[in-house]
């Protein structure tokens, strides 16, 4: 059987219950209206305290593990946060002698936590990723992956034609490239998705040559390398952060 999309969901739910009604409005329901099919996956982390850190700041509100329902997934898997960063070196991706001489700026490095929380979100996209891949193990197959957060307020409505007239590109939403390519949304042909979405892959031998990490100048790396076309479509989320 093949299926239009793979909606990825990956990151802390944390905000889901704020928003979940215009991924329904603005993603699923046009999904449906334009007679597509999809199946939709989430993978999100469990804090040693229950806790989240935004930025420097500890967000004391408990983590709610169970908004992710909201969004009524197929596959839904969560994981421990601590135990995946104890199996990495995070001296890999931020450079601290360079941070206490530059700071956070183009030259130095990027704020450390912000670091710490975007190796995360890599990671947790590509295991949402290898959910739709073992979904595919019944013999369904997917034509297009969604990667998407599950704390942004969808503010329009998916411009399905557009996407669906650029599927050999990479779609994004135009605006806030920052330094590269907005990494808020991502949509893909299923050929593309695990050079999008297990990008972390890359993400030492980036540091390592290409100065500090932000998210935006990744996905562009990752675009330019792989000579990956962009389909900039006007479409807005908004990440609404933890009361």
């Amino acid at each position: 059987m093949e299926i239009d999309f793979a909606i990825c969901y990956y990151g802390l739910t944390r905000s889901t219950q704020r928003v979940y009604e215009t991924h329904f409005s603005n993603v699923f329901n046009v999904l449906k209206n334009h007679g597509l099919t999809y199946k939709t996956f989430i993978h999100t982390w469990k804090t040693q305290d229950n806790k989240q850190q935004i930025r420097e700041t500890v967000v004391h509100q408990e983590i709610n593990y169970t908004e992710y329902a909201l969004l009524n997934p197929d596959v839904y898997k969560l994981d421990s946060q601590e135990e995946f960063l104890s199996t990495i070196n995070m001296d890999n991706y931020f450079y601290e002698d360079i941070y206490e001489a530059s700071g956070n700026c183009i030259s130095g490095e990027w704020i450390p936590s912000l670091v710490q929380n975007h190796v995360c979100a890599l990671e947790s996209q590509k295991r949402s990723l290898e959910l739709a891949e073992a979904f595919m193990n019944d013999g369904t197959t997917f034509k297009h992956v969604m990667f998407i957060r599950p704390d942004v307020m969808i503010q329009n409505k998916l411009p399905v034609t557009n996407i669906l007239a650029n599927s050999d590109a990479l779609s994004i939403p135009d605006y806030e490239h920052s330094e590269g390519l907005n990494e808020q949304l991502a949509i893909t042909n299923w050929s593309l998705a695990a050079l999008y979405g297990k990008r972390i892959n890359e993400l030492t031998e980036f540091r390592k040559q290409n100065g500090r990490i932000i998210p935006e100048k990744y996905v562009k790396y990752i675009v330019d390398k792989y000579s990956i076309p962009v389909n900039k479509i006007p479409f807005l989320c908004i990440i609404i952060r933890p009361l």
